[in-house]
This record gives structure tokens, sequence and C-alpha cells, in this order.
């Protein structure tokens, strides 16, 4: 049984499915070479995780969302207590007896780029474990990221046997977990795909294409996202390209693809166009960006729309 069972809800419009962890976060001048020392600075112990991540924001900004995620006896009851406050349905956040919740140390340059160490914890227990089904059967759209891609395929052939929309965003797993053949078993039973530049890169050569427009061969739309440059989402109608908004500050670029997310899911939850969803998303993500952790900085929807309103065209 999930311990947030009595959190049920039977109408959601996005369903999330990965990562809720304990981020460690750390930011340092540059990185060391190998076998090499340099000095860490700023430590903070913070709520993270992908899953947790766009589950909260989009929760934050009005979207209902379930999060469906594996953690170990470990999880701290301070971080279900502020899902649950940001009005996540966590019905399928399981906690996963003699496992340790996932740990993540995260360090940033003084260029704001970012390498990461990840202990999976309870997340490698997923192959042997039942699919939680509840988030994927009550949500309109099922957001499929980091975890064990035998299960996420799982997830991904319930959700699409339910008729329901499913976008897949694998994330920085895309170059560590996932294989050619992995990826593609899940990518043919999707209709979206999220990513970086890098992971665009490592997309494409796991499905030996060139060209970013092949990969409608497989899903309908595709959203990359590039940081400050904005994003670019191509469609079988269209291929549009969205620039950055400018945030207060720059502490910390921790979550900033997942605060785009949820607000690009805030977007579609109004029916706005896509393009709109985009610049929202860039509005979102530029209020994660202002504090350290993907889950410090949470906007209200009101506050994204007068953001948004700063939008830099590219």
């Amino acid at each position: 049984m999930g311990i947030g069972e009595r959190h049920l809800r039977k109408n959601n419009f996005l369903g999330v499915y990965g990562h809720t962890c304990v981020d460690l976060i750390y930011s340092s001048d540059r990185f060391p070479e190998p076998n090499t020392c340099v000095e860490l600075k700023g430590r903070k112990e913070l709520f993270g995780g992908t899953g947790a991540n766009v589950a909260r924001i989009a929760s934050t900004i009005g979207v209902p969302t379930a999060l469906a995620s594996h953690v170990g006896d470990d999880f701290p009851k301070d971080f279900m207590d502020a899902l649950r406050g940001s009005g996540v349905d966590t019905t399928d956040l399981v906690k996963v007896k003699g496992a340790r919740t996932p740990f993540v140390i995260m360090i940033s340059d003084g260029e704001h780029n970012q390498i990461g160490f990840v202990e999976q914890g309870a997340v490698l227990e997923q192959e042997r474990l039942p699919v939680r089904t509840h988030t994927a059967d009550s949500s309109k759209f099922v957001h499929i990221g980091t975890g064990r891609p035998s299960y996420m395929l799982k997830v991904a052939k319930r959700a699409k046997a339910r008729k329901k929309t499913v976008c897949f965003d694998p994330a920085q797993e895309l170059h560590y977990v996932y294989t050619p053949e992995s990826f593609k078993a899940v990518l043919e039973h999707c209709d979206g795909l999220f990513v970086n530049t890098s992971e665009l890169q490592k997309a494409k050569a796991y499905l030996n294409i060139e060209e970013d427009a092949e990969l409608l061969s497989y899903v309908k739309m595709l959203v990359i996202t590039m940081g400050s440059h904005g994003s670019r989402v191509l469609t079988g109608d269209d291929d549009v390209l969205v620039g950055s908004i400018q945030p207060d500050k720059v502490v910390d670029t921790t979550g900033a693809g997942d605060g785009f997310r949820a607000g690009f899911y805030a977007g579609l939850s109004k029916s706005l166009p896509i393009e709109e969803c985009a610049w929202i998303g860039a509005s979102t993500a530029s209020f994660v960006v202002e504090s350290v952790g993907g889950q410090s900085a949470l906007p209200s929807w009101d506050m994204v729309q007068r953001r948004a309103a700063r939008r830099k065209h590219v």
C-alpha cells in the first residue's frame, strides 16, 4: 500500500512517474581534474528528484497532479508533508521495506554547469515490484520520468492501453541507465518526448537518425530544452522556437528543466497553444533557478503568468 493512500484523487490532469530523492547540493568554483580535489561550498540538503520536482511544482501552479515513486524506510516525514501541502496526490508514493530513499549529490561550478552522483536506493527494486496504477489511471497526461526501464515500459503500456497521452522524459538516465533497445521500447508507447540538448543527441544516436524532426516518426511532439537559450517544440504541424524568461537572479540551476516541464503541463491543462505552453514553462523555470534546489522557490500561477510577460524572443 502506498504511504499516501488516503490522499487518493480520482481526477488528475497529470500523473508523474519518477524519482523522489533527498538532494545534497554543493557549489564549487570549478570541477576537479581526475585524482585531484577542489573545495566544496554551500552544502544544502533539500527535497528533490525529477518526479517529485515536476509533481510538486505543477501542483503548486494549479495542476491536479499525482506522483508515483518508490522511497525507503528513511523517507523524511517533512518531505511527505511538503508534497501533500502542495496538493500532490501521493497515493502511489510507496515505501519499500528495507530500502533507502534515493540520494543525489549535485555539484555546480562557477558557470552553473553540473555534475551529479546518484544512489538509486529503493528505485532499484522497481524491477520486482508491481506497477502502481492509480497515477496513470486517474490522469489525462502521464509523464514517464527517471526509473528502471523495465518498470517504465510497463507504465507506458498500461497508460496507452487506457488511452492516456504519454510523454517520456528519461533525463540524465538516458546516458547511463537506458540502452538503445530499452529506450526505443518505451518510446514506441509514447506520444511525446522531453530532452535537453545532450539527451537529444543521445536519443538520435540510439535510434540511428540524424535530424531532430526524424523523432516525429516515433512521437507526435518533441520538446527540447536549451537552458538559457530557451526551448524548441516540434510537432507534425509546427516547429516552434521559444526564448528564455529572465529571472531576478541565478543561484542554482538544479531542477530548472523540471520547472519547465511543470509549467508546460500547466499550459496544456489550460488548453493554451503549444508556443504559450513553452513560455509558461520558461517562466516557471525562471523561479526555480533563483534558489538552491528544485523545490525551494515555488511560484503561484499568478506569479508565473506575470513573469511570462518578460519573454525574450530569439
